[in-house]
């Protein structure tokens, strides 16, 4: 009889449920939290490096690259217009072909401040064809 008084006083018993409840609470809105910030890091620096290959295109067609050194100079232009740590930045970009178009493709491995994830990092990639006004 000792026992079933226990477990009915185990069943109906109210202490702690508030402390359980939080932490589920708690752990949600933790979760929630971590996402927002995340995505919203992503999402700025995508905007980033769109950004620094809207300058590249500006300075594009307002000088045609017509040598390895004038693709060079795009780089350094691309890296100065991006504000963080561009030492991983990984720029592709050709001249101009016989019909005027040139490819700039600009990759970026964003590392997750959330540590112990399925994949630590994401790849941010924006790719741009600018089509150059063909020479007589």
């Amino acid at each position: 009889m000792r026992f079933r008084s226990c477990q009915h006083n185990f069943y109906h018993c109210a202490s702690g449920a508030a402390a359980i409840e939080f932490a589920m609470v708690f752990l949600t809105f933790i979760s929630l939290l971590l996402g927002i910030v995340e995505f919203g890091r992503a999402l700025f620096l995508r905007n980033q490096l769109a950004f620094a290959a809207d300058i590249a295109i500006r300075h594009v067609l307002l000088n045609p690259p017509t040598t390895n050194s004038d693709l060079n100079r795009i780089d350094e232009i691309i890296r100065e217009s991006i504000k963080f740590d561009h030492s991983f930045l990984e720029i592709e970009r050709a001249l101009p072909d016989a019909s005027g178009l040139m490819p700039i493709s600009i990759r970026y491995p964003a590392t997750l401040l959330v540590p112990n994830l399925v994949q630590n990092s994401i790849i941010l990639s924006i790719n741009r064809q600018i089509q150059l006004p063909l020479r007589q």
